[in-house]
C-alpha cells in the first residue's frame, strides 16, 4: 500500500468518478441503467455524469464530496462513494433527482417517468442518519491490491468520526454481483432484506431483478 495515496476526491477526478458510477451500475453485466432507463448511449451517460459531478452539489451518490480515491504516482486507481443520508434533512434521492432533471434532456426524463412504476419495485428507501455505500470501482491494471476494501474501511472511518450520532452502514447489491456480496459479508455485513421484482422485463433495464440489502453496526 505504500505506493497508494488515499484522499478525498476533487472535481478534477470527475471523469474517473463517472466511470466508477457507470461500472458500479452495471454490476458486472452489460446493463447500464442510465442508458436503458433514460435512452442514452454510454458515451452520453458519461458526459452527463461528468456535468453533474462538476456541479459539486453535496449529499448524494452523484456528489464529488461523497467519493474518496486511491492514487498511484499521480494517477487515480480506484474510487468509492459513501455519504450520511439526510444530513440537511433533504433525502439524497431528491438531490439526485433534481440533478438529473436539471442536466438531462426532457425526453430522457419523460422516458424514465414512463418506466418508474416498474423500476420502483427495486427501490430501497435510505434511512436518515445512516452511512450509505455507493459506487466503487478499481481500474483494471490496479486490481489485486484490495483497494476497494481499503477505501471502504477508510471512508466509513472518516464518516463515523465526522458524524458521532451515526452508527450503522448500509449497502445495496444486485444479486448478480456475487463478488461484491461475498466481499461485504467477509467484512462483517449481514443481509437484512431483499427486494425482488416478478416482472421479467425489468432485466431489460437493470442488471438483475433482485437486490440484497446489507448492513453493519459500528457502535
Amino acid at each position: 500500500m505504500s505506493d497508494f495515496i488515499i484522499r478525498a476526491a476533487t472535481v478534477n477526478d470527475a471523469p474517473f468518478l463517472a466511470e466508477t458510477i457507470i461500472e458500479a451500475e452495471k454490476s458486472g453485466t452489460d446493463k447500464l441503467s442510465y442508458s436503458t432507463i433514460f435512452g442514452l448511449s454510454e458515451e452520453d451517460v458519461r458526459k452527463y455524469l461528468i456535468e453533474i459531478l462538476e456541479e459539486e452539489i453535496d449529499g448524494c451518490e452523484l456528489s464529488v464530496s461523497s467519493f474518496i480515491v486511491a492514487e498511484s504516482n499521480g494517477r487515480v486507481a480506484a474510487a468509492l462513494s459513501a455519504w450520511v443520508e439526510g444530513t440537511e434533512d433533504v433525502p439524497s434521492t431528491l438531490i439526485k433527482g433534481n440533478l438529473l432533471n436539471y442536466t438531462l434532456p426532457k425526453e430522457c426524463i419523460e422516458r424514465a417517468m414512463s418506466l418508474n412504476k416498474m423500476i420502483r419495485e427495486l427501490h430501497v428507501e435510505y434511512l436518515p442518519k445512516t452511512i450509505q455505500i455507493g459506487a466503487g470501482y478499481v481500474a483494471k491494471e490496479f486490481r489485486g491490491n484490495r483497494l476497494l476494501g481499503i477505501l471502504n474501511k477508510e471512508i466509513i472511518t472518516r464518516l463515523l468520526n465526522e458524524n458521532t450520532d451515526v452508527n450503522s452502514v448500509w449497502a445495496q447489491i444486485f444479486s448478480c454481483n456475487v463478488p461484491s456480496l461475498k466481499t461485504y459479508e467477509k467484512a462483517g455485513f449481514k443481509v437484512v432484506g431483499t427486494k425482488e421484482s416478478t416482472k421479467t422485463e425489468i432485466e431489460n433495464y437493470l442488471p438483475s431483478n433482485k437486490k440484497y440489502i446489507l448492513t453493519k453496526n459500528y457502535k
